[in-house]
């Protein structure tokens, strides 16, 4: 059985993964936003707020440290919509 991913409830994944994790999770939502927001979709801010409620549970009010990222940090991002011109989509969501 182990060929199968059996699926969890996103708060029981989030409990399991490390501090770094949050954070670099966090850090890459948020550089999406601002560079690639036309990537982003419900799924993907539902994971993002997860994240943040579970930094919330374990640390209270303490600041969420941020990975500093550049959109050339996105490399997969820009290979998989490399026919897409970034500006022209920003443009028409105007």
């Amino acid at each position: 059985m182990s060929e199968y991913l059996i699926p969890v409830p996103l708060g029981f994944y989030a409990k399991s993964v490390s501090d770094d994790e949050i954070i670099n999770e966090i850090s890459r939502f948020e550089a999406r936003r601002e560079f690639f927001r036309w990537t982003i979709n419900d799924a993907t801010v539902a994971y993002y707020k997860c994240m943040m409620n579970e930094w919330t549970n374990r640390h209270g009010n303490k600041h969420i440290p941020r990975i500093p990222l550049k959109k050339s940090d996105f490399q997969d991002i820009v290979d998989e919509y490399d026919f897409i011109d970034d500006e022209e989509v920003y443009d028409e969501l105007k």
